[in-house]
């Protein structure tokens, strides 16, 4: 089938119809940049403006200011390697190009379209306060490393740090300055030229981050081989186009490519570092656009897995990674240390991405490269997870300073009781029993042939699970399952999103999921722009809060995959046309990490969470969920066979992949809406069979 529309090129920035801008996110080989949406670096800032490398701050602030006028902003476009502006400054006319790799060029090119001669003059402003990524937001530093006054050399300015475990850090920028002015607070420097009637004239500054820690070793980020190796998209609509699109080249600015694969990072910037639930939620969702996150994830994973008992760190054998940080916070030993094991969830879902992804990609024999760690992670699950023997995997940290909540709501609020406290714990989080149960289920489908005695014992303690689950968690007068259980096996009862990741992984029976399909779609969670967090009529609802009645995106598009796997292909489709929505409500289709929780009501947009990530790899990959979701794609056992279940939000009439590799082969279809049905209008499978067919 030829695809009828490429989603090869990307959506321009829009007119401001929508929420505030969310400014400029670029990243390249283990550097970030992060600036508003006229690429200033306005600082220190408590939001995150900075040059970030190591998990450290290396430019705090970074601006280009011209003497006589103020730059009009008329255009910024986010690239695969960089940032495309544009500026009126009077009559000249200026084209800005940054290009972010392992260091960052920033390339001025000023036009005088006349009558006569003029000067383009300028400030640069520059500092770097090095600052751990951990302490960016609080008001006082403390880290207590040395920071050199800055150091100047002709064209060449240089700041330098030396960390309290002597790690040594430095920013070097090199501009056509007159000379640098230095001492204390920032340093400044003029640039300035003369540009003669029709002609154009450049000014480029490079700034350069060192480090005495290893630096990262990436292969080449090339956008151009992304696209052609991912599936291509199309639609009738215009805006599902530009989200799609924005949203695989988030996934290609956050990921690096390795031996295995692209490893995504989890968001910019308080997260660009590898995470274990993030990481694996992202490869899951994305199944769909490109298979090779999986392995890569799976990669690095293990071999960060956890082999001893290490309290600091929460880390147990067996258990899969939280996060791998390398501030000066988490290297000097504060903070939880690194790597960081506070993640009750990870470990499940780990196993099952790999049985997941051993249906898509049989090629590889998955299950063979990590059997050990699957293993090792089956066996945390059990004994170490499950810490009082009830089958159930509870958490509880073991020092004051790890992560309290060890969930995907992992905010200290995240859990109330009637009281308004935090229950007793260990506590058993809903969603957690779900990915066990899915994990093993799908585990045992996948090595039924080659170990059935394996495949026997998962299938067996999976349904043991499924029962006690069914019972312990489900709430007849609510028909809804609570949020979860306390230390003393009592019901944390109040209305949450949380069940939604029950339906996505089939964990529910026809009937509870049914009902809780039902119950998603009602006014107090569904908002008009996603499902909230936790419900509106609850006593602790606050819908800018982080996890109290906030929208998160992969959340959303959790909760739809569920509806339509339990037969409620109406609300599925409801729920994907309230996140389309979303996105074309935000700057550049790009649907931030969470946003307000508030009703929709005409001519109001989303409300912004201030400090959220924006690119978010969850709310990238939503949407790749979301298309598996109209697809209804699901994969057999060895990856031979696949079936397709289709819906279509409203406003959409067709919609069609190409080039989507799934198990022993590639497909290519095509969804048509028929008046109030969608059908598949063709398919072409090439090394794979419908079933059915």
């Amino acid at each position: 089938m030829k695809i009828r529309k490429p989603h090869a090129r990307l959506p321009r920035r829009r007119a401001n119809t929508g929420p505030r801008k969310s400014g400029l996110s670029l990243k390249g080989s283990g550097l970030v940049y992060v600036a508003t949406t006229g690429a200033d670096i306005r600082g220190p800032s408590r939001r995150g403006a900075g040059v970030y490398a190591w998990d450290t701050r290396h430019l705090s602030t970074y601006e280009v200011r011209p003497r006589a006028g103020q730059l009009r902003l008329l255009s910024a476009e986010v690239l695969p390697d960089g940032a495309f502006l544009h500026y009126g400054l009077g009559r000249l006319r200026i084209a800005r190009r940054i290009r972010v790799d392992n260091a960052i060029a920033d390339q001025w090119s000023i036009e005088n379209p006349g009558p006569g001669t003029a000067t383009f003059e300028a400030d640069i402003t520059v500092d770097a306060d090095f600052r751990d990524l951990f302490e960016v937001r609080r008001i006082k530093r403390t880290t207590k490393g040395v920071r050199e006054p800055a150091a100047a050399n002709g064209h060449r300015l240089v700041f330098r740090y030396t960390a309290v475990d002597g790690v040594k850090q430095s920013t070097d920028v090199l501009a056509p300055v007159d000379s640098w002015q230095t001492g204390d607070g920032p340093a400044r420097g003029r640039v300035a030229v003369r540009i003669s009637p029709g002609d154009r004239r450049s000014i480029e500054i490079d700034l350069h981050v060192h480090s005495t820690l290893p630096s990262p070793i990436v292969a080449d980020r090339d956008w151009v081989a992304w696209q052609r190796t991912s599936t291509k998209f199309a639609s009738d609509s215009p805006d599902l186009d530009a989200w799609i699109s924005r949203s695989s080249l988030d996934l290609f600015l956050l990921s690096d490519h390795t031996e295995d694969g692209f490893f995504p990072s989890a968001g910019i910037p308080w997260f660009v570092a590898p995470f274990g639930r993030d990481s694996i939620m992202t490869a899951l969702m994305t199944l769909p656009l490109r298979r090779d996150l999986a392995p890569a994830v799976l990669r690095r994973l293990s071999e960060n897995q956890g082999t001893r008992d290490v309290p600091e760190r929460d880390e147990e054998p067996g258990r899969i990674p939280h996060e791998i940080r390398q501030g000066e916070i988490v290297r000097s030993g504060g903070s939880f240390g690194t790597p960081y094991y506070g993640s009750v969830d990870a470990t499940p879902l780990f196993v099952w991405l790999a049985a997941e992804a051993a249906r898509w990609m049989p090629e590889r024999d998955l299950i063979a490269e990590f059997e050990p760690n699957i293993r090792a992670a089956l066996e945390w699950m059990e004994k170490r997870g499950d810490r009082d023997g009830d089958l159930f995997i509870e958490f509880e940290r073991k020092r004051k300073t790890g992560i309290e909540n060890q969930v995907w709501k992992d905010s200290g609020d995240s859990y109330l009781n009637a009281k308004g406290k935090r229950p007793d714990g260990p506590i058993a989080a809903v969603e957690v029993q779900a990915y066990a149960i899915a994990a093993m289920r799908s585990l045992a489908e996948v090595v039924a042939k080659r170990d059935p005695a394996w495949s026997k014992q998962l299938a067996a303690r999976a349904e043991k699970l499924h029962e006690k689950f069914e019972r312990a968690f489900w709430m007849p007068a609510r028909s809804f399952y609570a949020q979860a259980l306390d230390g003393r096996k009592r019901l944390v009862p109040d209305i949450v999103s949380n069940p939604g990741h029950v339906l996505w992984v089939g964990a529910a029976t026809p009937a509870h999921g049914m009902a809780t399909a039902r119950r998603l779609r009602q006014g107090d969670l569904a908002s008009g722009w996603g499902i909230r967090t936790r419900s509106s009529r609850s006593k602790h609802y606050g819908p800018v809060s982080y996890h109290n009645g906030s929208v998160w995106p992969h959340d959303t598009a959790f909760a739809a995959a569920g509806m339509a796997r339990y037969g409620d292909k109406a609300a599925a489709a409801t729920t994907i046309a309230e996140m389309l929505a979303t996105a074309k409500a935000f700057p550049d289709w790009r649907i931030p990490e969470l946003f307000g929780g508030q009703p929709k009501r005409p001519g109001v947009w989303p409300t912004t969470y201030p400090v959220a990530c924006v690119p978010l790899a969850w709310s990238a990959a939503a949407a790749f969920l979301c298309i598996r979701t109209m697809l209804g794609l699901s994969v057999g056992l060895e990856g031979r066979t696949f079936t397709l279940d289709p819906l279509l939000p409203d406003g959409i009439n067709r919609f069609e992949a190409a080039g989507l590799r799934v198990g022993t082969g590639t497909i290519d279809v095509r969804l048509e809406r028929k008046g109030r049905h969608v059908r598949v209008a063709s398919v072409q499978a090439s090394g794979i069979s419908r079933s059915g067919d």
